[in-house]
Formats: C-alpha cells, sequence, structure tokens
C-alpha cells in the first residue's frame, strides 16, 4: 500500500482569519462552514494561531487563541501527522508548505479515515468556496 502524505488528505481551502481580527470573526466561518477550528495567518500567509469551538466557547465576550501553532508539513506522511496531534494533544494541524505558508488544515479525524482506509472527507459546505 502507498504511504499517503498529509496533502492527501489535508483540506486544502484554508478558512482563516488575519492577525490582528477579531476573534470572533472565526464564530461565524466556525458555524458557516461546519468545522470546528481555523488558523489566524499573517500579511504573508503564515500561521500565527489557531482559533477553535472550544475557544470562543470559553468565553464569548473575550476569546482566546489556542497557544502556540501546531502545523505540519504537507509532504509528511500521516503517521507523522498522528504522532504530531498526539504529541501536542490538540485536535487540529496548520498544513504547510516548505516556507511556511498555510497550504490547509487537516483535522484528527482525517488522520483516523486514512488509517482505517476511508476517503477524505470535507464539509459539502467548502463546495462553494
Amino acid at each position: 500500500m502507498e504511504r499517503k502524505t498529509v496533502a492527501d488528505i489535508m483540506n486544502p481551502k484554508v478558512l482563516y482569519i488575519r492577525e490582528g481580527d477579531r476573534l470572533t470573526l472565526a464564530r461565524r466561518k466556525i458555524l458557516e462552514f461546519g468545522i470546528t477550528a481555523v488558523p489566524i495567518l499573517d500579511d504573508t500567509h503564515r500561521p500565527v494561531g489557531v482559533v477553535s469551538l472550544r475557544d470562543l466557547d470559553s468565553d464569548p465576550e473575550q476569546p482566546s487563541t489556542t497557544g502556540t501553532v501546531v502545523s505540519v508539513r504537507g509532504d509528511a506522511s500521516v503517521e507523522d501527522a498522528a504522532k504530531r496531534l498526539a504529541d501536542e494533544n490538540v485536535h487540529h494541524l496548520v498544513v504547510i508548505d516548505e516556507l511556511g505558508v498555510a497550504i490547509g488544515m487537516v483535522s484528527s479525524l482525517d488522520v483516523v479515515r486514512a488509517f482505517v482506509g476511508m476517503a477524505a472527507s470535507h464539509p459539502s459546505t467548502f463546495d462553494r468556496y
């Protein structure tokens, strides 16, 4: 069996908020697209944070971001992504290219699907994006 890479299973349509945007802007994207986290990108599209539904739910008036951005290269193996998720105790990884630019998102569910031989599946709301 051919080894899958993160690029094979990631969602290449990156919904994000910009550095400096109000974190509550993430709530609309999360709810509208049926996802649970969005990265915060700087002007060069490099990840500087992640805001999850859990972050927004903790204090709706003053949400915070998840501490450190956890990323993985698109050419990394699915196994490497699984180890990174487990080591960092997170549910999402920002997928980056060799220059550190965000090119996708991968979730723990994407990784599980890959391990059991299921095709990657992302919310149908992305079809219009």
